[in-house]
């Protein structure tokens, strides 16, 4: 089995039409780029879990769509959030991280998770 993992404030960024949605409404944009991860999960298949983390304060949770697979990290916590949880998941799934950053990417292959670009996940959906 799959655990998916997505920069989601990364990802957004990355794909033009998600950051066209976050200059109207920070929260379609993370409710836009959580669906775009369940879709990939649908394609996928094999994929148990989804998570798509977010830096800042779990506080801002309360602003959000209650989409039960966004994860919000502490303040300037999200990559770590993500090493973190690569390290934690590849234990017993094989993990597909989705993120353009380079510390993310090289600390979640050191895992053994697999991590692929923006680019490449949302053309896997479009």
């Amino acid at each position: 089995m799959k655990v998916l993992i997505v920069d989601g404030y990364n990802a957004i960024h990355k794909i033009p039409e998600m950051d066209d949605l976050l200059d109207e409404s920070l929260e379609d944009a993370r409710s836009a780029i959580t669906d775009l991860a369940g879709e990939y999960q649908r394609r996928c298949g094999g994929i148990a879990e989804v998570h798509v983390v977010f830096d800042g304060r779990d506080e801002y949770r309360a602003f959000s769509s209650g989409k039960p697979n966004q994860v919000f990290s502490g303040t300037g916590e999200g990559d770590r959030s993500i090493i973190r949880l690569a390290q934690d998941k590849s234990e017993r799934f094989h993990v597909i991280v989705v993120s353009d950053d380079n510390r993310v990417g090289n600390s979640c292959r050191a895992a053994g998770a697999t991590v692929i670009s923006v680019k490449k996940f949302y053309e896997f959906i479009r």
